[in-house]
């Protein structure tokens, strides 16, 4: 079998320095690549993304982002939407302005200033579509907790901003070292939104009034937990903003 060699990027994404954060790879002008090979090069990667850039097929797109979990794609993710728009502006080099993503899920803005010290780079998620609220107790088991943990007012929902999420919240941050999350007990709810190929559980407690701490927990290859998920972080702020009232809320 022969290969074209292909550009790549490798980011720290979400990182307060240098080898922190969640690790990225993305492959540059991957339209000669099949589906089944970005499939098995991202099973080859272990990484908890890897993403491809290709040209977009959809009016108005900078790009087509394929995002690919080990050996299979997904319709959207966070740290790899930051780190291709970062790395695509270092490929054409254009430190500034704004791109426009096209995935599974749909198109996603995204704003770049990359020109400073410490650049930026934001992302205007989809549309929130808040799902089903779900008992709390009945979910506690799944995260190794007991009843008594669950939030007192806020229950566990699913919400999707391009990623099916359930937010579970605690009462107490405390509790998220404790943790244990039970992947079988969460596969099996999984039916609640049909055929989607990929989920999040953000497990989340209020520290102070709008600063949140966060874990999170899906099909990580590592570990089964994401260091740091702009997938699940748009679902929190959505729901907040519905159950909470609140307009800007910090995620640790």
């Amino acid at each position: 079998m022969t290969t074209t060699p292909h550009l790549t990027t490798w980011l720290d994404v979400f990182a307060e320095g240098p080898l922190q954060g969640n690790l990225h790879l993305v492959v540059h002008d991957a339209d000669d690549l099949a589906d089944e090979v970005m499939a098995r090069f991202s099973a080859r990667t272990r990484l908890a993304e890897t993403s491809f850039v290709q040209t977009a097929t959809e009016p108005g797109a900078t790009y087509r982002h394929r995002i690919y979990v080990p050996g299979k794609e997904v319709p959207f993710a966070g740290h790899p939407s930051l780190g291709t728009a970062a790395a695509h502006a270092w490929r054409i080099g254009e430190w500034a302005g704004t791109f426009v993503q096209q995935t599974a899920s749909g198109l996603q803005r995204l704003d770049l200033d990359l020109g400073q010290a410490e650049g930026t780079v934001a992302i205007h998620q989809n549309p929130a579509d808040l799902g089903e609220t779900l008992p709390a107790a009945d979910l506690m088991p799944m995260v190794g907790l007991p009843a008594e943990a669950a939030h007192p007012e806020l229950a566990p929902r699913w919400v999707s901003t391009g990623m099916p999420t359930l937010v579970v919240p605690l009462r107490d941050p405390a509790d998220l070292a404790r943790v244990r999350f039970d992947w079988t007990r969460f596969a099996a709810m999984l039916t609640t939104w049909g055929e989607a190929v990929a989920y999040n559980c953000y497990v989340v407690a209020e520290e102070e009034p709008g600063h949140w701490v966060a874990r999170c927990f899906g099909e990580d290859p590592a570990t089964g937990e994401d260091p740091a998920t702009g997938s699940a972080a748009g679902p929190l702020g959505a729901y907040l903003r519905r159950h909470a009232g609140v307009d800007r809320v910090v995620v640790d």
